[in-house]
């Protein structure tokens, strides 16, 4: 748990923000983005708010805020959430790629390409509606638990044919050059250089991703206000706008 801008008074409105968590390779939890911590500073400071950050799964992070009046940082629509939450203006975006070994890539067009494959997803998270309806009729999926490089260990012992990496909307080639990079990194053979893994040109889909928080009319209130925050913030440039937010994620 982390709590931002510990001097400010006991006036403000405390609010639990769940978010969730992600673990480098030596098992370590690694820090929200700096990004989304000058977002979250930004809206302290204009709505007079203090948030304590919570990073957990991201379905124990849904769980949570369907039980209480916490905010979620990060949610991407779908039309079954969007019945459960009430959400903010976007955050950031970001492209679901598809990652396979570069041994045993496949092209990918539409979302028919995936006939009969196993995908490796983030359980609890979305790759939109298109692609989550088709689970288990036009192929299958495997839900992972952990996040980063024991996904990418994962799909190199062959256990899956591709999986689902939610990263930058703008470039595969970048994205690429970072998993193979990371994955180096947490093996000791950082000059390697050859690419294990291939980013598929074509991202499953382009998302958008939301403050959110369950259903009421204080709720909904409560994300108008953050909408409010963010336009002035992008406005004046004391945030970045939506596309530089979502290559800084």
């Amino acid at each position: 748990m982390a709590m931002l801008s510990p001097g400010h008074s006991d006036a403000q409105t405390h609010i639990k923000i769940y978010t969730i968590e992600e673990f480098d390779k030596n098992g370590k939890q690694v820090p929200l983005s700096s990004a989304n911590l000058d977002l979250l500073s930004y809206l302290e400071k204009s709505l007079n708010l203090r948030f304590e950050v919570h990073r957990v799964p991201w379905k124990r992070a849904m769980d949570n805020a369907l039980k209480s009046d916490s905010v979620l940082m990060g949610m991407s629509p779908t039309k079954a959430r969007m019945r459960k939450y009430v959400l903010s203006d976007a955050i950031n975006a970001n492209g679901n790629w598809l990652i396979t070994r570069c041994d045993a890539s496949f092209r990918f067009n539409d979302i028919n390409d995936l006939h009969g494959k196993l995908i490796g997803v983030m359980l609890g998270t979305t790759a939109g509606d298109e692609f989550d309806e088709q689970i288990n009729v036009l192929f299958t999926v495997e839900n992972d638990t952990g996040a980063g490089v024991s996904r990418l260990r994962k799909l190199l012992l062959k256990r899956m044919d591709a999986l689902v990496w939610y990263g930058m909307t703008s470039d595969p080639k970048e994205v690429q050059a970072q998993i193979n990079r990371s994955y180096r990194s947490s093996t000791g053979d950082a000059n390697g250089q050859k690419d294990l893994f291939c980013v598929l040109p074509k991202p499953i889909s382009v998302v958008t991703n939301h403050f959110a928080m369950r259903i009421s009319r204080e709720n909904a209130q409560l994300m108008a206000r953050f909408n409010q925050a963010m336009s002035k913030g992008r406005k004046s440039g004391a945030i970045p706008s939506l596309n530089a937010a979502s290559m800084q994620r």
